[in-house]
Protein backbone atom coordinates (compact mmCIF):
# COMPACT_ATOMS: atom_id res chain seq x y z
CA UNK A 1 0.00 0.00 0.00
CA UNK A 2 1.50 3.34 -1.03
CA UNK A 3 0.96 6.49 0.96
CA UNK A 4 -0.16 9.51 -1.07
CA UNK A 5 0.25 12.81 0.72
CA UNK A 6 -1.28 16.10 -0.29
CA UNK A 7 1.02 19.04 -1.00
CA UNK A 8 0.08 20.57 2.35
CA UNK A 9 0.91 17.34 4.20
CA UNK A 10 4.26 17.15 2.41
CA UNK A 11 5.08 20.75 3.40
CA UNK A 12 4.11 20.10 7.02
CA UNK A 13 6.31 17.02 7.17
CA UNK A 14 9.22 18.96 5.66
CA UNK A 15 8.78 21.72 8.28
CA UNK A 16 8.67 19.09 11.01
CA UNK A 17 11.90 17.56 9.75
CA UNK A 18 13.59 20.99 9.64
CA UNK A 19 12.78 21.47 13.34
CA UNK A 20 14.16 18.03 14.17
CA UNK A 21 17.30 18.74 12.11
CA UNK A 22 17.86 21.85 14.27
CA UNK A 23 17.65 19.67 17.38
CA UNK A 24 14.22 21.00 18.38
CA UNK A 25 11.62 18.58 19.74
CA UNK A 26 8.41 19.67 17.99
CA UNK A 27 6.24 17.97 20.63
CA UNK A 28 7.82 18.78 24.02
CA UNK A 29 4.53 18.57 25.98
CA UNK A 30 5.98 16.42 28.76
CA UNK A 31 8.56 19.12 29.51
CA UNK A 32 5.92 21.80 30.10
CA UNK A 33 3.07 20.83 32.41
CA UNK A 34 0.35 23.41 31.71
CA UNK A 35 -0.62 25.44 34.76
CA UNK A 36 -2.75 28.23 33.26
CA UNK A 37 -5.51 28.65 30.66
CA UNK A 38 -6.09 31.69 28.47
CA UNK A 39 -9.15 32.83 30.44
CA UNK A 40 -7.16 32.74 33.69
CA UNK A 41 -4.45 34.94 32.14
CA UNK A 42 -7.06 37.45 31.02
CA UNK A 43 -8.84 37.49 34.39
CA UNK A 44 -5.78 37.47 36.67
CA UNK A 45 -3.13 39.21 34.56
CA UNK A 46 0.04 40.18 36.39
CA UNK A 47 2.97 41.67 34.52
CA UNK A 48 6.08 39.53 34.92
CA UNK A 49 4.17 36.51 36.20
CA UNK A 50 5.43 33.28 34.64
CA UNK A 51 2.85 30.80 33.38
CA UNK A 52 2.93 27.61 31.36
CA UNK A 53 0.36 27.47 28.57
CA UNK A 54 -0.29 25.19 25.62
CA UNK A 55 -2.48 25.50 22.60
CA UNK A 56 -2.68 25.63 18.87
CA UNK A 57 -0.86 28.37 16.99
CA UNK A 58 -3.59 29.96 14.89
CA UNK A 59 -1.66 32.79 13.23
CA UNK A 60 1.68 34.58 13.26
CA UNK A 61 2.92 37.93 12.00
CA UNK A 62 6.65 38.58 11.74
CA UNK A 63 7.69 42.22 11.78
CA UNK A 64 11.48 42.31 11.92
CA UNK A 65 12.61 42.06 15.53
CA UNK A 66 9.04 41.72 16.79
CA UNK A 67 6.57 38.95 16.10
CA UNK A 68 2.96 38.47 17.11
CA UNK A 69 1.04 35.23 17.24
CA UNK A 70 -2.39 34.08 18.25
CA UNK A 71 -2.72 30.83 20.21
CA UNK A 72 -5.90 28.99 21.09
CA UNK A 73 -6.34 26.68 24.06
CA UNK A 74 -9.37 24.82 25.41
CA UNK A 75 -10.96 28.01 26.76
CA UNK A 76 -10.11 30.79 24.32
CA UNK A 77 -7.52 32.69 22.34
CA UNK A 78 -4.61 34.84 23.40
CA UNK A 79 -2.24 37.14 21.54
CA UNK A 80 1.47 36.52 22.04
CA UNK A 81 4.34 38.96 21.53
CA UNK A 82 7.93 37.86 20.86
CA UNK A 83 10.97 40.11 20.82
CA UNK A 84 13.79 38.48 18.85
CA UNK A 85 16.52 39.96 21.04
CA UNK A 86 14.85 38.65 24.22
CA UNK A 87 14.40 35.04 23.06
CA UNK A 88 17.65 34.75 21.05
CA UNK A 89 20.39 36.31 23.13
CA UNK A 90 23.74 37.06 21.48
CA UNK A 91 24.51 37.61 17.83
CA UNK A 92 23.24 34.31 16.39
CA UNK A 93 19.57 34.74 15.45
CA UNK A 94 19.41 31.57 13.31
CA UNK A 95 16.71 29.85 15.34
CA UNK A 96 14.48 32.92 15.32
CA UNK A 97 14.96 33.64 11.64
CA UNK A 98 14.52 30.01 10.54
CA UNK A 99 11.76 28.81 12.87
CA UNK A 100 9.51 31.76 13.61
Amino acid sequence: MSLHLSEQEQLRRESLQKLRDLGIDPYPAALYPVDTLSTEIETNFEEGKKVIVAGRLMSRRIMGKASFAEAQDAEGRMQLYFNRDEICEGEDKTLYNDCI
